[in-house]
Parts: structure tokens; C-alpha cells; sequence
């Protein structure tokens, strides 16, 4: 029975490709095999092709276990929650609308008008002009001064945080 040791052997390292490996494995198959000899469940003409069966069956269960093991996977980069939709980055944003909300609050009544229809709610300049009565040009010196009071008070804001 020994001398089929080195073929085992180089027969379980082509299957799990780890030298100690198929050296463990042969011996279990040697141990699994001798055991059924003193039992008398075995011929001894069979031996070799015994040996051959048990010690594949150990190695590809020892491959089917190393597989389970090498398929967990760091998976970060599939299953990511958008940075807009992270919870920290929304406490953000509904921060930053609720400050503008409060800087347009500011301004004065026509220009919080004329710039809430236009970039809220996205009528164009001229059928602004027609709501409030007002020529296009108004319309357009409203959203201008608007926007220009909103840059500064943003501004302020951002200076106050710098310091």
C-alpha cells in the first residue's frame, strides 16, 4: 500500500494545487482506507483504485470548502448608496434649501416675486411681466437684483463661516 504514496500524492496536488495540502489528504486517504482493511470491508486487489477514489473525494471536498471561503468578496463598489442619497449629505442639502429659503425670505416683496415665478417655478420673463403687470424689462432688473442680493448674503454667510 505505501508504494502508491508519491502517484496519491501528485494525483490530489493536481486537484487542490497545494503541496501539504495533497500531502494531508493522502494521509487521511491511507488512514480512511487502512481502517476499512482491519475491518475487513475491503479487498486488497482494490487498494490502489480505493486509494485513488477516497483521496479525490477528500480533495474535491477540500476544494469545494476553499471555494466557499474565496467567493466572499468586498462588494463595496456594487452595493453603494449614492453620495447624494447619504444620509448625511441630505441633512446637507435640506440644510442649504432651508437657507435660501430664509435669504429669499429677505428679499424685497416684487423681487422674491418676480425670482421665485422664474427659477422656482419657471415661468419665462414675459409671462412674468403679464402676471405682475410690469414690463419685461422689470422683470428682468427684479430677478437681477434678486439674484444679486442672494450672492451677497451667500457670500456673508460663507465669510462668517472662513473666519
Amino acid at each position: 500500500m505505501v508504494k502508491y504514496y508519491k502517484e496519491i500524492v501528485y494525483f490530489t496536488f493536481k486537484i487542490v494545487k497545494d503541496q501539504e495540502l495533497a500531502k494531508d489528504i493522502t494521509q487521511e486517504a491511507y488512514t480512511r482506507v487502512s481502517e476499512l482493511l482491519a475491518q475487513n470491508k475491503l479487498e486488497e486487489d482494490n487498494i490502489r483504485a480505493f486509494l485513488y477514489k477516497v483521496a479525490k473525494n477528500i480533495a474535491l471536498d477540500e476544494k469545494r470548502k476553499d471555494k466557499r471561503v474565496t467567493k466572499i468578496q468586498y462588494e463595496e463598489d456594487n452595493f453603494f448608496i449614492p453620495k447624494i442619497e447619504q444620509p448625511d449629505e441630505i441633512t446637507v442639502k435640506n440644510n442649504q434649501y432651508e437657507q435660501l429659503l430664509k435669504i429669499i425670505d429677505t428679499l424685497p416683496t416684487r423681487s422674491k416675486e418676480a425670482f421665485i415665478l422664474h427659477s422656482i417655478d419657471g415661468y419665462t420673463r414675459k409671462e412674468i411681466s403679464e402676471m405682475m403687470g410690469v414690463t419685461v424689462s422689470a422683470v428682468e432688473k427684479h430677478i437681477n437684483r434678486a439674484i444679486k442680493k442672494l450672492q451677497e448674503k451667500i457670500n456673508e454667510d460663507r465669510n462668517k463661516f472662513e473666519r
